[in-house]
């Protein structure tokens, strides 16, 4: 089977199951993150209150982190949803989001891995070099 063929089939699992799909995600793309989802047949949920996080995501199909803006408050919510979604099984797909640029979002990623096993990483050129041990030149989170 090709990959057009796996993608098409995925896309009819999703539109067959609508999951549910908890996004942990920046105030610059949490529409398109929703409206994607939308359009994809899932069903998104934003919640990022360290308060329900834990209980949003046991509900969930899969859960998003992306650290676009990152805050004390969203890494908190990404710990307690991360980790309840790795005890569940429930897939992680990382954006980590210009690591690498500024310290306080390659600490917040190394926090982050320490406690939450993804399942998947969707990132520029830049951002999966720098995880990857590889020195990178960014622009804010443009990879050069």
């Amino acid at each position: 089977m090709n990959l057009l063929e796996q993608m098409a089939g995925g896309l009819t699992v999703i539109k067959t199951c609508k999951p549910l799909v908890h996004h942990i995600t920046n105030y610059i793309s949490i529409n398109d993150c929703a409206n994607v989802t939308l359009a994809i047949g899932a069903s998104p949920i934003m919640a990022n209150d360290p308060a329900e996080v834990a209980e949003v995501v046991a509900q969930a199909s899969a859960l998003v982190l992306n650290l676009g803006t990152p805050n004390t408050r969203m890494l908190e919510s990404m710990l307690l949803a991360g980790r309840q979604a790795n005890a569940l099984g429930i897939p992680v797909v990382l954006d980590p989001v210009g690591v690498g640029f500024t310290k306080i979002r390659t600490q917040t990623l190394e926090q982050l891995l320490l406690l939450v096993r993804p399942s998947a990483v969707r990132g520029n050129m830049s951002e999966i070099q720098h995880l990857a041990g590889i020195r990178a030149d960014m622009r804010g989170v443009d990879s050069m």
